[in-house]
């Protein structure tokens, strides 16, 4: 059965049916001012894809189905086709169980649009309540979606140590928050690069490379001058502080003094530590 058509005729919810009632199994494409796409086994909804103005997303639960049928709902321009099944093998779900979800979404909508919620600018959570609020687990996962993970120094920086304890505290009494585990891997990589900094006086713990000292068979007259300076002992470098050259001449155009090695303490800054604490605070938040 060739399926294929315009949305003017027919509504998105006669083509679900229709594909339930054929036990039809392919992927019905909706091409319009949103693109969709709603796959099926034998009648079965068993996923759904869907591009929009905010990129594109996939439903691979009956949750996530229900809400890009909601949206595909309000398509009433544009046109439709069935091709070759190529979403998942999956038991999926009847076009009658989906169709409660998006009457579901469809009521709350209706609730909430007169309140100008979905219009405003912003919106933000009013700053006092006048009677206890209790809140249904079902519903806690609205504030869990809204507030992302955060640190104490994160909180402090914003409002001040004392307000950050007074809401740890708080957050704390009610059973509210829990720690956020880092990654063991990356931890042990900040430790590695730590050590490295400190071990070799290079930010990415490479080797600090250093030229060998030119020889008096190739440039006698920059030797000399490297003996008389005390920087050289026989033909190792010993300081640590670069060889100053003299302005060029040309006998000595081809030397170049790449660098010699430091302790750490004369090459690494504060703010490449700065650097790494930030960096474990920045896994911490995650």
């Amino acid at each position: 059965m060739h399926l294929s058509g315009q949305l003017s005729d027919w509504s998105i919810n006669d083509l679900l049916q229709i594909m339930q009632v054929t036990k039809k199994t392919g992927s019905l494409d909706i091409e319009g001012e949103r693109r969709g796409r709603v796959h099926f086994r034998e009648g079965r909804v068993t996923g759904a894809e869907l591009t929009g103005f905010d990129g594109a997303h996939t439903g691979s639960d009956r949750a996530g189905v229900a809400d890009i049928l909601y949206v595909l709902s309000s398509v009433a321009e544009g046109s439709f086709s069935v091709g070759a099944a190529d979403g998942p093998d999956a038991k999926g779900w009847t076009v009658e169980e989906v169709l409660v979800d998006v009457d579901a979404l469809q009521t709350l909508e209706g609730e909430v649009t007169e309140t100008g919620l979905f219009e405003a600018n912003g919106v933000k959570l009013i700053h006092e309540i006048a009677d206890p609020v209790i809140v249904e687990p079902g519903d806690w996962q609205t504030f869990v979606n809204l507030v992302p993970t955060f640190s104490f120094g994160a909180v402090e920086a914003k409002f001040g140590r004392g307000t950050a304890v007074r809401m740890f505290h708080t957050l704390n009494r009610m059973g509210l928050a829990e720690t956020v585990a880092t990654p063991e891997e990356e931890a042990e990589w900040l430790d590695r690069l730590a050590e490295g900094v400190a071990s070799n006086g290079a930010w990415n713990g490479a080797e600090v490379e250093v030229e060998a000292a030119p020889t008096a068979e190739t440039e006698p007259e920059v030797v000399d001058e490297l003996i008389e300076s005390e920087a050289v002992e026989g033909s190792e470098i010993t300081e640590p502080e670069p060889v100053p050259v003299a302005a060029s001449k040309p006998s000595r155009a081809n030397v170049e003094l790449k660098g010699v090695s430091a302790p750490a303490s004369t090459t690494l800054t504060d703010g490449v530590y700065d650097e790494i604490r930030r960096l474990r605070s920045r896994v911490g938040d995650k």
